[in-house]
């Protein structure tokens, strides 16, 4: 992969990756909410940040963060680009975090809504593997 390839599935797939990220915190919230009642956001948001059994969402919210960086930085490098846009692939390869891998999986098979958002990404992915 070239940078100018990476540049422009990192555009394409950070969309559709903030919009599977938002999907898998309200299945979890709800999830959350079911067991131990309603929770306000700010509640839920810290629940988030310092709850462990929420720790395997931190590698997706990782890649977005890297993919936004290495965008908007003025002194990323090409190498900085195409390693952010493999990092999404081992992400959703089972490369990058087991955990991660193990719970997204699970979580296919439970949110019919998540499940329609990964095919988004998945052909994002399949274009750049294929590229």
């Amino acid at each position: 992969m070239n940078e100018q390839r990476a540049i422009q599935f990192l555009n394409d797939v950070r969309k559709p990756l903030l919009t599977v990220h938002k999907a898998i915190l309200d299945h979890e919230r709800a999830t959350y909410e079911r067991e131990f009642g309603p929770v306000t956001p700010a509640a839920f948001l810290q629940v988030l940040i310092n709850g462990s059994g929420f720790r395997w969402i931190a590698p997706l919210s990782t890649v977005i963060t890297n993919i936004d960086e290495s965008l908007d930085a003025k002194d990323s490098t090409g190498d900085d680009r195409i390693a952010a846009a493999q990092a999404v692939r081992a992400l959703f390869s089972g490369e990058e975090s087991v955990e991660f891998f193990e719970h997204y999986q699970a979580l296919l098979q439970a949110s019919p809504h998540v499940l329609q958002l990964h095919g988004q990404v998945v052909q994002l992915l399949r274009g750049v593997q294929n590229a």
